[in-house]
């Protein structure tokens, strides 16, 4: 933002996306500028973080048409339908990260190898699915997630690229 406020775009800029790596009330004030700064969301597609899966962020009008990543819609609404009825309330966001991780843990408690948690069954090429998809553990220490892209529309958001349902690579 910073470098666009000394230029006078006049028509436009000359990137096609902008990734705005912020959420919650700074997502909420950086939004509106965007077409101050000559971002015609029409022309540029805002990209953002899982965070901005939230109904504050949504009704913002000047991030319509932004894709962010997030689990899939699906898997996670029946989790969170279960934990408000286990617990009486929404689910806080490391509840579904420590399910999965539990999950896991239990997978691999249950397989027939005499040593359950090797470096290599932890970090098995095919991962592990859980409540917010399907993740892996890389050897880095890095977890891979796959994620649905959506789409920021009139207060609501819609899957426009499906999470995956495999880490398995696509060949012709």
């Amino acid at each position: 933002m910073k470098r666009l406020e000394k230029l006078d775009a006049l028509g436009g800029v000359d990137f096609d996306a902008l990734l705005v790596a912020e959420s919650g009330a700074r997502i909420r004030a950086i939004a509106p500028l965007l077409p101050y700064y000559d971002i015609d969301t029409r022309r540029v597609r805002v990209l953002g973080a899982v965070e901005w899966n939230s109904p504050a962020v949504r009704a913002e009008p000047a991030l319509s048409g932004a894709w962010f990543p997030s689990p899939s819609p699906e898997e996670r609404e029946g989790f969170d339908k279960i934990y408000a009825e286990t617990y009486g309330g929404a689910p806080p966001r490391l509840a579904s990260l420590a399910y999965d991780a539990t999950a896991m843990a239990a997978v691999l408690a249950r397989s027939e190898a005499a040593d359950h948690f090797t470096t290599e069954a932890l970090t098995a090429d095919n991962g592990f699915t859980g409540i917010d998809g399907i993740f892996r553990l890389l050897p880095s220490g890095v977890v891979e997630r796959g994620l649905a892209v959506m789409e920021i529309n009139a207060r609501s958001a819609r899957v426009v690229s499906p999470a995956p349902r495999t880490f398995e690579q696509l060949t012709n």
